[in-house]
């Protein structure tokens, strides 16, 4: 009987699994990146996980205060994972390189991004703006994965003109 309670039990813990469900850690560096006007990235220590938005000229202005913008095909973000390290040029590139290769890639199906804009200013004469960029709302989502963030800060960008 002392077996079969043994053999029963070695069973049911082996049976138990957990998946193989990875969660993105979302651990970026406070850098944020860019390359050209409007896509700005982030990438974690290793440079292996890089989060990015790409935005179209009418949400990077001069217009001071806050505006806010539904992810949509103009507006986007997106999460990869690459098997090594990217270089510092990787997004600015017109054609991606080969190496390293994506991973896993999710691309936000909901959200809203909100943009503060503030002046720069040196002796009271503006040199540039800064872009302070929150998500509220934000949803990952491919075949196989859901990631949900109720509000992800991305950081702040500047642009001197």
């Amino acid at each position: 009987m002392k077996k079969i309670v043994i053999l029963l039990l070695a069973f049911v813990l082996n049976s138990c699994n957990d998946g193989n469900f990875d969660v993105p850690s979302f651990d970026f560096t406070e850098t944020v990146n860019q390359c050209g006007e409007y896509l700005l990235y982030r990438t974690n220590t290793d440079k292996t996980e890089v989060i990015t938005i790409v935005l179209s000229p009418s949400q990077i202005n001069t217009t001071l205060g806050t505006e806010s913008y539904p992810i949509s095909s103009l507006i986007q973000v997106n999460y990869r994972i690459f098997d090594s390290a990217i270089g510092s040029d990787y997004f600015c590139q017109t054609i991606p390189p080969a190496t390293p290769n994506v991973l896993k890639e999710l691309n936000a199906t909901d959200g809203e991004i909100s943009i503060t804009t503030t002046a720069i200013k040196e002796n009271d004469v503006v040199t540039g703006y800064n872009y302070d960029i929150n998500i509220t709302n934000l949803l990952f989502n491919d075949s196989d994965s859901k990631i949900f963030y109720e509000t992800y800060y991305f950081g702040i960008f500047s642009i001197n003109i």
